[in-house]
């Protein structure tokens, strides 16, 4: 879960911006109408304007809705720069921060948060800046630079030291620690500071935040069972549970089944924190601040129940979920000179140190138990879109090479290209009517094609072995938008599995050179042109141009002409090129 936000005023603003960090639209203010209060003409500068949208923005916060919320935070900071304010610069600032940081924006988080930091060393303001210090520790944690963050938050309690307390940045500050010194494996001072903060927690801090009190459990969970003391961290999961449960937010419920599946994992029941674990990564896909924990706790569960093709699986994607370019950033402001830069190469160490335990763990990938009848069911559904039933097939084909062009290692690209075959195993589910219709399908029959995506899940539920774990993510995610209005909606971005998002730019490409679905097919050049249309849109911009790169190259080697190659036939000739082994099986 997200750690401790501590806030210019008694009140918290939020976070949020799509997951590759691009400003999402949004209505205007006056268009909205929802916002508790009767105008929000934020355009006039007025504190009051200014304050309701901000009000309005922990409201969306509050709700997992950060990407909507961010566009509001940023027209408030530019109404406070109309007034040339200092305080509602302050407020707006950090809410745009916080926002950014919640939606794995960290560029735009370290921009926002260094503005604010500027503004109270100009005011000679240490809480304000101790505060600072503590949302950059935030944004870096996100990031999974624990170091950096550790450095941030010991900043921000030098700042307010000799502050007579209780201070409620100097308690969100141990909180944060805790769980940073947790992630670095200094667990005795981590226990130190969650007591530290423990102490420091008055019944106003968690009224003014109650998810702290999560957080704060949490940390104790963690930190006990590394240290072994189970039964101490037994009390400690179900307070955890409890307040999670009366709070009711989803930042709360993934920290809450985090904590429990760490102590299930520690007593041996590592088949129910999975579950456990695999339901939380669900919700955390909506949430990008959540998102890299998540992975982390599955992580270290797959290895301790000996599934280490699995956790290495989830150890890629967790290394992509790292956001390397913040850190870079961070280095060109003279305020963050003062951190330790060598933890990036730590981190990317650390990550290369547990790739490499696992994979000298793994064995050659082996045939999952009845593959074969998963494979007999989705040609059979492909069957029931086209006359080959051969989609899938060709759609795994072209996962396989553009996750080779991409950079993935050969044996895994190979699985990814086997998976992504059993993408459509849920068309299975959809009436054979909608599925042969070659004119637009309206809303109901949309609806109900997407459920493909969930009756193919089920079909994939016992997914022990890592290529059927593959499959799923794969059906499951790649209806997923890459500017989060697909479906599963608001999961967008980065926070697609890679294979789905690979999948979605070779499904979107069969379909249109071979029409399914359609009317008419597309030439290939054709199909390209409409691909790079939605890049940034439905698809990742950068794997849409990998795939450009890689079709234009495939094809001139084959002397092949994309402008008048229509149809199936010339396509299959290029699928057929690529299906052989080139030599790295």
């Amino acid at each position: 879960m997200l750690p401790r936000v501590v806030h210019a005023t008694k009140s918290y603003p939020p976070r949020g911006v799509t997951a590759d960090g691009q400003v999402r639209t949004m209505a205007p203010l006056t268009a909205i109408k929802d916002m508790g209060s009767a105008d929000l003409h934020v355009a006039a500068a007025s504190p009051a304007a200014i304050e309701a949208t901000l009000a309005r923005c922990r409201q969306l916060y509050a709700g997992a809705r950060s990407a909507e919320a961010l566009p509001l935070a940023l027209e408030a900071l530019e109404a406070a720069r109309a007034l040339g304010d200092a305080f509602w610069m302050r407020r707006a600032g950090t809410a745009c921060g916080l926002l950014a940081g919640d939606t794995a924006d960290l560029v735009g988080a370290i921009e926002h948060h260094v503005f604010v930091l500027r503004i109270a060393m100009a005011a000679g303001d240490r809480n304000e800046a101790s505060r600072v210090w503590c949302n950059l520790g935030i944004a870096m944690e996100i990031a999974g630079h624990y170091e950096l963050a550790t450095g941030c938050y010991r900043r921000a309690l030098e700042l307010v030291a000799d502050v007579e307390g209780p201070v409620f940045s100097r308690y969100a500050v141990c909180l944060n620690l805790a769980h940073s010194l947790y992630e670095v494996g200094a667990l005795e001072e981590g226990l130190e500071y969650a007591r530290k903060a423990a102490d420091e927690v008055i019944p106003a801090f968690l009224d003014q935040d109650p998810g702290g009190a999560v957080l704060l459990e949490r940390n104790f969970v963690h930190l006990l069972v590394s240290l072994g003391r189970l039964d101490e961290a037994q009390g400690h999961v179900e307070a955890c549970a409890a307040i999670a449960e009366r709070i009711g937010t989803p930042r709360a419920r993934i920290a809450a089944a985090l904590a429990r599946a760490s102590l299930e994992v520690a007593r041996g029941r590592t088949d129910v924190a999975l579950t456990r674990l695999d339901d939380a990564l669900a919700q955390a896909r909506e949430l990008p601040a959540v998102l890299r924990d998540t992975l982390a706790s599955l992580v270290r569960a797959e290895e301790a129940a000996g599934n280490v093709e699995r956790a290495l699986l989830r150890l890629h994607e967790l290394s992509e979920h790292i956001y390397r370019t913040a850190i870079d950033r961070a280095r060109t402001h003279i305020e963050l000179a003062v951190l330790d830069t060598r933890s990036r190469a730590a981190v990317e160490l650390e990550q290369e140190r547990s790739r490499v335990r696992l994979a000298a763990k793994t064995q050659p990938p082996a045939i999952p138990e009845g593959w074969a009848a998963l494979d007999r069911l989705a040609v059979g559904a492909a069957l029931r879109m086209e006359d080959t039933g051969r989609h899938g097939k060709r759609v795994g084909t072209l996962v396989k090479a553009l996750a080779l062009a991409s950079g993935v290692e050969p044996l895994q690209a190979l699985e990814m290209g086997l998976a992504a075959e059993l993408h459509d195993i849920g068309m299975m589910s959809v009436p054979a009517g909608i599925l042969r219709k070659r004119a637009a399908l309206n809303e109901a029959e949309q609806a109900i094609v997407l459920r493909h995506v969930d009756a193919g899940s089920e079909i994939l539920a016992d997914d022990s072995h890592a290529r059927v774990l593959l499959a799923r993510e794969i059906v499951r995610y790649h209806h997923a938008r890459w500017d989060g209005n697909g479906y599963p909606e608001r999961v967008a971005g980065r926070r697609i599995p890679f294979a789905a998002r690979a999948c979605a730019v070779a499904d979107a490409y069969d379909e249109m050179v071979c029409a399914i679905g359609t009317r008419q097919a597309k030439t290939m050049d054709e199909a390209l042109e409409a691909l790079a249309a939605q890049a940034g849109h439905a698809l990742d911009p950068e794997l849409v141009r990998c795939f450009d790169e890689l079709i234009r190259m495939e094809t001139e080697d084959l002397g092949m002409d994309l402008a008048t190659q229509t149809g199936m036939e010339g396509f299959q000739s290029l699928v057929s090129a690529l299906q052989e082994d080139r030599g790295f099986v």
